[in-house]
């Protein structure tokens, strides 16, 4: 496992490591003054404590909740609830705590057409958020995909799955 993540640079997938930053000021007796930043590892339990907290937050809500919309716009980092026509929303029937690892986190949900009174809705978008109901302006939006492009009938049933890749791994499972 690299510790990277990726970034679209001109069209071309980047790599882009994780790291930390430290910023070092010397103030001397006659005021001058000597800087540095230092870039530093993010060590096995500081990626795991970050993939932690995206399932099971301390002091917050973790992403449990799966959301679908009608949005076909191109996704963006700025995303909020607005951008995804929200139809209905699911909690995960798999939540990314229960995977040993942590270097992914997972959600899944399964919808029905009749069941979930969305039959001959067109779906083209889905997300995962940190709320499990739907209000304008609560909730953090953690990913959003476009390309469903599926509409169900009153018996048909869709399943989805979210991977996240967090660059956490399993070194003694540190949480």
């Amino acid at each position: 496992m690299k510790p990277n993540i990726c970034e679209v640079l001109g069209g071309t997938l980047m790599p882009l490591s994780v790291y930390g930053e430290w910023d070092i000021v010397v103030t001397r007796a006659d005021g001058s003054e000597e800087r540095k930043t230092l870039r530093n590892v993010v060590t096995a339990a500081g990626m795991n404590r970050l993939a932690n907290r995206a399932v099971q937050a301390t002091g917050t809500t973790p992403f449990f909740t799966i959301l679908v919309g009608t949005i076909t716009t191109a996704p963006a980092d700025t995303d909020a609830q607005p951008q995804f026509g929200e139809m209905i929303r699911k909690a995960s029937i798999v939540s990314g705590a229960s995977a040993q690892s942590r270097e992914w986190v997972f959600l899944t949900c399964t919808l029905g057409g009749a069941a979930d009174g969305i039959t001959s809705k067109t779906m083209n978008c889905a997300g995962i958020t940190d709320f499990p109901t739907s209000h304008a302006s609560t909730g953090v939006y953690g990913n959003r995909v476009n390309g469903l492009g599926t509409t169900l009938a009153d018996s048909d049933f869709l399943a989805l799955t979210c991977r996240v890749r967090v660059g956490s791994h399993n070194q003694a499972h540190s949480t």
